[in-house]
This record gives C-alpha cells, structure tokens and sequence, in this order.
C-alpha cells in the first residue's frame, strides 16, 4: 500500500501557493456573468443606441485584446499578454462552460506562468475563427519579438502558419481576418517606430534590438535628412554624446542614401495575406503606420484602421488623425511622408511647435523619401484620398479593431456600416509629455456610414473620458480595443481595461478588462438614434 504519511504536508504546501499566488502577481480568473443574471446598464452612466440594452458580460479579464465566435455561438476570447504577462486565450460555450485553447490543459482560472515546451509572447494582435477547420488563427510575437501567426485547434493543438514578421518595434502584430472570398489570412504589421526614424522613443526595443529599424517593401532613395537625439549609451565604447540616426536605419547609423527593400518580402507597415495552412506570403498594401484592425464587409471588401503619428520621437508629428481605409492591393498608403488621412505631411497643420522639432535638427517636418526617385517612380505612386479614405477620427483616438454590421440583428438598421473601437489616447507618451494636452480623446465605440463617410458615437461614458478618470460609480467604459459582431447579431465591445502609457510600455491593471454586449431590448424596434 502506498505510503500516505506524507499527504497533509503535500496538501497543505498546494494550499500555501494557491495562497500565495496573488502575492506573486498572478491574475484572477475570468468571470463570465450568466444571460439570467444580466442587468441593462443604466443610460445615466453610459450612452448607447435607443432599441437595445447594453450588458456587462465578463469581468476580471487580464488585458482582453479580441473575440470571435463559431456558428453554434462558442465565444472564444484572447488576453493580449501585455507586459510579460502570459497570453492566454479560452472559449465558453453557449451552456457557460469555459475550456482552455492555450496554454494547453489548462483546468483553472489562474494565471500561472506557464512552463510548456510551446509558447506565444504578447501582445496579441488579434483572432479569427474558420468554424469550417475549427481553427482560430492568432496574430502574436515570439521569443524574440518576431511576429507569428499560429493556427489553434479548438483542442488547444497548434500549428504555426508563418513566423519571422519583423514586428520587434513599436507597434508589432495587428489585426487578423479571413477572407470570406478566397479564405486567405489577412493581418496587419506596424511600423518600427513613430514617424519613420529610430529614436529615444524606441529605447525599450532599440537596446534590445540594435539593428532593428523600418523595412520598406520598395528600394527607397532618401531626401538626405539625419536626426539628431541624445546617445543613452555614449561612453568610451558608446560613442559620442549626440546620436545621429537617418531614417529606415538603425539608432545611430546614417550613412545610407538608399534603402533596399525588405528581406524575404517582409516589410514592416504593411498588410500581408497568406494561405492559412501557410506559405503564400503577399505584400497586399504597404506605407500603413499601423493597421491595427482588419475586417471585411458584406461585400467582402477588405477595410482597415490606420493609427496616425503622435508628437514624440526625433520626428514629431502634430494632429495627424485616425483613419478607416479601404484596403487596395499593390498601393502605397503614404507612410512616413503622408498622413493616416493620406495629406502630405509637410502641410502645415501637421508641424510641430519649433521648441518640440529644433532639438532634433530640424524646424519643420518634410519628406524623407525622394518619391521620383524611389523605384524608378514605381510603388510610390502618392495615394489617391478619394477612392481609399472612408473615415476619419480625431488625432489620437486610437482607431482600434472594426467589424461591419449584419443584415440581421438589433443594428440591421445600420447594415454594412462600420462599427469602430476607439480606445483613446496614450497621452503623455504619445503627446511628447506636453502640459497643454486637450484630453482625452477616444474611449468610445463609433459607427462609420460607409455611403456618407460620416462619424457617430454610438457607445460612450455619458461624462466622456475613460472610467478611471471619472468620479467613483459614474462611468463604467475605459477603453474599447475590439467590437465583433456575434452569428445572432449582437454586438460585443471588449474593453481592455485601465492602462498606463507614461514610461512607453503598455502596462495594462490586471484584472481590468471587460466584455459587453448590446442586444435586443425587449418588445422594442430597432431605430437609428438621431
């Protein structure tokens, strides 16, 4: 007989690190609130469409980043892994049972760092499910800050579909969707850095990763400007004092005068398409500073969020705005000489306060990119506004995830319209720490008409801002990073919670997040509320 003298010790040792668990950091469980158990949210705290009720589904969520659903209405959800924190990514079946994608056999609500021999590194970019393979393919970072699509089985199985995207700077993985017409992979990587120049803005990555920098999907040749920054590392082997650094190179290199293109065909700001059982990789547009969210419409036309440049960094950027644009193939979207809503950037509304640009060695922004010049004039054609814009936000509304409304369900009224997840701004980072900051900006869910072009709040704090800056009990959104419309066509908003941007990193309060949902309220018609 086994000898069980031992057994209390062993029990009372598992209770000690379930106990001590919080004092590591560890998060909660998700808590997913029961259908019968849903209140509506009250309308004097929050705003939303006439017609529908508006619920909180899920709370406790560490960093939610996306959801999608299967045809039987499985909802699977994905916690993005910010700040070393490890990803996770589960499902909860229409009876409320929760079941674990990855990490693999997970049998409960914790968070413990996972040990297994397969791992994804955050952020996560986002999800897609194929109910037809049962597959959901996520967009994340590897070990080394490369940038991965991984295919999971419904089982927690995994295959890798292509890996080394050069996501190791700023913005890394964005946005994946499947096209409903050729059921490709389509996702989105960001820009290495703010404006198109290695700065002390990009420390964090740039010391990990030296040689790092953008990568263009076209030879480029360079109007000559180089910048100028202090050299955190100068020293007797640092260098000197002043780092000198020319666009599309490394921290401190700028002898090039022309760029080759990327590598392998993996540029960094662009919109890439694959074949989901890999292989297949295509450059589909390019010059895109972050495509954060990718989706396609009734029509199966493909749209993306573009995230503007902030006021920071050796190349400051003023006011350049978040856009909605369609995704055509083969087309430069303008990035780093154009704005997200495709202007020129050397337009004055664009330049930054002299005190802000000077230091860096210039009074002004202008172009890097001598377009006649690069590629024989070839792919840097300059984008045409009024075919590709569709919608435009104010600077620094953080134009996240999008998804299109259905023929059927609560918002039919609205059918093939954008809705869009505004997270809000990333002040002071992304200000530059400037003290006449007139915030916040975003923090809300809006509705783009695609015939029209015109912008409507449909979900926001009645007060306005986030729900951490607001008096105690008077707000409850705080950022909304992703809306999915579910089969039944109700609308989901997660929301990632409470984070703080002042050091550069993304530092994201644990156990923060929520999901919502709009659906119908009861023994009401659906009705635009203008």
């Amino acid at each position: 007989m086994r000898d069980i003298r031992f057994l209390p010790r062993v029990l009372g040792l598992i209770l000690l690190a379930f106990a001590l668990l919080p004092l590591a950091g560890c998060t909660t469980g998700p808590t997913f609130i029961p259908p019968a158990q849903r209140r509506p949210i009250d309308r004097r705290l929050v705003e939303y469409p006439g017609g529908v009720v508006m619920k909180e589904v899920a709370r406790n969520l560490n960093a939610p980043v996306d959801v999608d659903f299967d045809n039987d209405g499985t909802m699977f959800v994905a916690e993005g892994g910010y700040d070393d924190d490890e990803p996770r990514i589960y499902g909860v079946r229409p009876n409320g049972q929760l079941f674990w994608i990855y990490p693999a056999g997970r049998q409960i609500p914790i968070n413990i760092p996972y040990t297994g021999a397969f791992r994804i590194y955050g952020p996560i970019g986002g999800i897609a499910v194929d109910q037809q393979k049962n597959k959901i393919y996520v967009s994340h970072r590897d070990y080394d800050g490369s940038g991965v699509i991984t295919a999971f089985g419904f089982d927690g199985s995994h295959s890798v579909v292509v890996a080394g995207l050069p996501a190791q700077g700023d913005f890394g993985m964005g946005d994946i969707a499947i096209s409903p017409s050729t059921g490709r992979l389509w996702f989105g990587v960001g820009a290495a850095t703010n404006s198109g120049v290695v700065g002390l803005d990009n420390w964090i990555w740039a010391k990990q990763f030296g040689t790092f920098c953008d990568k263009p999907a076209v030879p480029l040749r360079l109007t000559g400007y180089h910048f100028m920054s202090k050299n955190p590392d100068a020293g007797l082997l640092g260098g000197s004092e002043i780092a000198v650094t020319g666009p599309f190179q490394p921290f401190r290199e700028s002898t090039k005068s022309t760029i080759p293109a990327a590598r392998n065909d993996r540029p960094t700001a662009a919109v890439f398409s694959c074949d989901p059982a890999g292989g297949g990789l295509v450059v589909e547009a390019h010059g895109i500073r972050w495509p954060r969210g990718i989706a396609f419409s009734e029509f199966g036309q493909p749209y993306m969020t573009n995230d503007g440049m902030e006021l920071r960094g050796t190349r400051p950027v003023k006011d350049d705005p978040d856009a909605v644009l369609w995704i055509a193939v083969n087309t430069w979207y303008g990035w780093p000489d154009f704005s997200a809503d495709l202007l020129p950037i050397t337009d004055a509304k664009f330049q930054p306060p002299p005190e802000v640009a000077i230091p860096y060695g210039y009074p002004d922004v202008s172009f890097l990119i001598d377009h006649s010049a690069s590629n024989k004039g070839e792919g840097l054609i300059s984008p045409k506004r009024s075919s590709l814009l569709q919608g435009v936000f104010p600077s620094l509304s953080g134009a996240a995830k999008l998804d299109f409304v259905p023929p059927d369900g609560p918002l039919k009224q609205w059918r093939n319209n954008a809705i869009i997840a505004l997270s809000g701004d990333r002040a002071p980072f992304a200000t530059g720490g400037a003290k006449n900051f007139q915030g916040p900006i975003g923090f809300k869910v809006a509705r783009l008409d695609m015939t029209t072009r015109e912008v409507e709040d449909i979900v926001r704090n009645t007060r306005g801002g986030p729900a951490s800056r607001l008096p105690r009990g008077q707000g409850l959104i705080e950022r909304p990073w992703s809306v999915k419309f579910a089969p039944n066509g109700a609308l989901y908003i997660v929301d990632i919670g409470e984070i703080d941007y002042r050091d550069g990193r993304t530092r994201v309060k644990r156990d923060t997040g929520r999901l919502y949902i709009l659906e119908p309220a009861p023994s009401a018609t659906t009705r635009p509320t203008h």
